[in-house]
């Protein structure tokens, strides 16, 4: 091998070398930067979760149970503080979701106006309601406010047989269901809650 080869060889496995270590430099990066995304996430997620609102929610309804009082306060987390107010809205859930999911035989509801109902023994009378009285219309709070709602008992559908007082009944030790929505800063956190109704006794 002439001189002129050896160095050519040589300048071959510098080359290869270099360009192993390059490829193997990007890799390392790739993967550093990889690792800091997913971090970067959870840490987002772990900041997200910290924040989630606390709410301490009453319901009170009348000795006759004509008439009934939610109250939502909005107690924390401290971290919210620095958010100003925060966007609630406050709605009742449906005690089972996959109600109407069943065979659709001759004669039964459509599946969407069963879902629709609502099947709970309070819906709200509040101002800003829907059509429903399911949702309320969006609330500001700051943390340590608290905001109240109407409510007023529901009734069997519309294609049922049983009575409105049975239907009272069945309802009469139920909680109420709700799931409070709160936005803020481009967050948004769904809490849900159940909260056992009170009977205000004459003194």
């Amino acid at each position: 091998m002439t001189t002129t080869d050896t160095i050519a060889a040589l300048a071959l496995a510098v080359a290869v070398v270099a360009a192993v270590a390059a490829i193997g430099s990007w890799r390392a990066a790739r993967n550093a930067n990889g690792a800091a995304q997913t971090l970067s996430r959870i840490e987002q997620q772990r900041l997200h979760a910290d924040l989630t609102p606390h709410f301490r929610c009453t319901v009170v309804a009348n000795e006759a149970r004509s008439t009934a009082m939610l109250r939502v306060h909005l107690e924390g987390p401290p971290g919210l503080l620095s958010h100003g107010t925060i966007e609630i809205t406050a709605s009742l859930r449906n005690d089972n979701p996959h109600r109407g999911d069943g065979p659709q035989l001759a004669g039964t509801r459509p599946p969407e106006e069963v879902r629709a109902h609502i099947w709970e023994p309070w819906k709200s009378s509040a101002d800003g309601r829907d059509d429903t009285g399911r949702t309320v219309a969006p609330q500001q709070l700051a943390i340590g406010e608290w905001t109240r709602y109407g409510l007023t008992p529901t009734t069997p559908p519309p294609w049922s047989t049983t009575t409105t007082d049975a239907w009272h009944r069945d309802y009469a030790n139920e909680p109420v269901r709700l799931s409070i929505t709160a936005r803020s800063m481009g967050s948004e956190w769904t809490v849900p809650l159940e909260v056992p109704v009170t009977i205000e006794t004459g003194s």
